[in-house]
């Protein structure tokens, strides 16, 4: 039998008394339960059909409000294009604290849009830095830079926690780092990871974003 491990990272980390996470195909369940129960080995089915799973994460798209952004719903994941309309959404509708800008042009030449997050209380301030969706698939890091804007906005007049960091400080906000990943993951292979570049040398697509820094960031 062979099974895709998910947990941990590789066999060689495998000990006795360890939980693991591994996805079958649905033909080799079958044979793969009746071994386990053989052994003595004790199993719970944490997801029964994967691809439905990854089906609804994408579905049902009249109750997305993909236009009416003034509705938008920030519990369910959004594509590309959905991010970028509810950042120049809040461009508008938000000028006093946002302002939004692009800081290039990624591989496959899609826009590298950044949210300047912060009162204009004086012309140089300290700045935070936050970049969500590095790795294509993880669509929990976009939802929460997106999560984390809405919150900074809302509680900004009732909260003074929050009044004095919009005060003082400038949060730049990249809800979507790598674009072109983040759109193939949505459009093609939705546990793409990397990004979109091609390498003269090799055949396989893209890099591991992150890995083209040094460590300490210069």
């Amino acid at each position: 039998l062979q099974v895709d491990l998910w947990q941990p990272s590789s066999p060689f980390h495998i000990v006795e008394g360890m939980v693991t996470d591994v996805r079958v195909p649905q033909n080799t369940s079958r044979s793969l339960l009746p071994y386990l129960q053989q052994a003595n080995i004790q199993y719970t089915i944490l997801i029964s059909d994967l691809q439905k799973a990854i089906e609804n994460q994408t579905g049902q798209r009249s109750y997305r409000n993909r236009r009416s952004l003034s509705g938008y719903n920030y519990e369910v994941y959004h594509s590309l294009e959905e991010i970028q309309d509810w950042m120049h959404h809040l461009n508008k509708t938000h000028s006093d604290l946002v302002r939004m800008f692009s800081v290039g042009k990624s591989y496959e030449g899609r826009p590298l849009f950044v949210l300047k997050l912060g009162k204009r209380s004086r012309p140089y301030k300290k700045a935070v830095w936050i970049d969500c969706g590095i790795h294509a698939r993880e669509w929990i890091g976009p939802a929460f830079c997106q999560w984390f804007v809405k919150e900074a906005l809302q509680t900004y007049l009732t909260d003074p926690a929050m009044r004095k960091m919009l005060t003082q400080l400038y949060f730049y906000i990249m809800p979507v780092f790598n674009v072109d990943g983040y759109h193939f993951s949505w459009t093609n292979d939705r546990f793409w990871r990397k990004t979109r570049s091609k390498n003269t040398r090799f055949q396989c697509h893209g890099v591991d974003a992150n890995r083209n820094w040094k460590v300490k960031w210069c």
